[in-house]
């Protein structure tokens, strides 16, 4: 073999060792990139069930608030009603109270005026009204105006029984109040009348009160005004007739 094929055959065989070397160097890398690829996808599959779980705990955590929130509407709820409940028994109280209050006015004196005054402030302070008036009735059945406030006590003097709302109220023995808690159209009375009492004592009537004009701030009557005017009814009544009976013996002891 001469010099120039052993120089060729040294060149293939280079040629073929760097072929061999490029092989492996691409088989070694294609490896890593494979093995980079398999990393990728199982920190894909990774983000993707951690992403999974952190949507399952998101609806987790929003039916937690929807359910707080409707938690929270039901004892806003209950608050509100436990309110109602209490501003109403509060209301009841006071509306009690007011009734013990005018009861303990009116049979805690046997004077006349004492227990007349009391029916006043009764009637101004707790039923609201400065326009009423206060008749006796005597036997002949005539209605004597007693006590008043802001009327025209000339026109209100003296009532026949049966005459107007006042007189008629008197003969049917039962509390009138005006429809509407406003003036009756049907009324023949010139200053609209809202109530009238008939004093009763063992069912007999003794006397009457007239409510004609509740205050600016009272727009109508009310259920606790209804119960003051039955109190007024048999209570007032009484009283009254309690203090006339008191002053008759009085006298008569004096005189004796």
């Amino acid at each position: 073999m001469g010099e120039e094929e052993k120089g060729g055959e040294g060149y293939v065989w280079k040629v073929h060792e760097e072929t061999r070397r490029f092989a492996k160097d691409l088989l070694t890398e294609n490896e890593r990139l494979r093995n980079l690829v398999a990393g990728l996808q199982k920190e894909g599959r990774d983000s993707e069930e951690a992403l999974s779980t952190m949507r399952a705990e998101i609806e987790h955590r929003r039916r937690e608030e929807d359910a707080l929130k409707r938690q929270m509407a039901e004892i806003r709820e209950e608050n509100h009603s436990f309110s109602q409940k209490y501003l109403e028994v509060e209301v009841q109280n006071s509306n009690l109270a007011n009734l013990y209050v005018a009861s303990y006015r009116l049979h805690g004196t046997l004077d006349r005026r004492e227990i007349l005054s009391s029916i006043q402030e009764i009637i101004i302070n707790l039923v609201g009204c400065e326009e009423f008036a206060i008749f006796d009735l005597d036997d002949g059945g005539m209605l004597t105006l007693t006590a008043s406030m802001g009327i025209d006590t000339a026109r209100y003097g003296r009532i026949p029984v049966g005459e107007g709302k006042i007189g008629e109220t008197v003969r049917a023995g039962e509390i009138y109040l005006a429809k509407e808690n406003g003036a009756d159209p049907a009324s023949s009375e010139r200053t609209p009348l809202i109530a009238c009492i008939p004093l009763k004592v063992e069912g007999k009537v003794t006397g009457v009160i007239a409510i004609f004009r509740l205050l600016q701030h009272k727009t109508a009557l009310e259920t606790i005004d209804q119960e003051m005017f039955d109190l007024l009814a048999t209570h007032a009544a009484m009283s009254l007739y309690c203090a006339g009976l008191h002053a008759r013996v009085t006298s008569g002891v004096r005189g004796a």
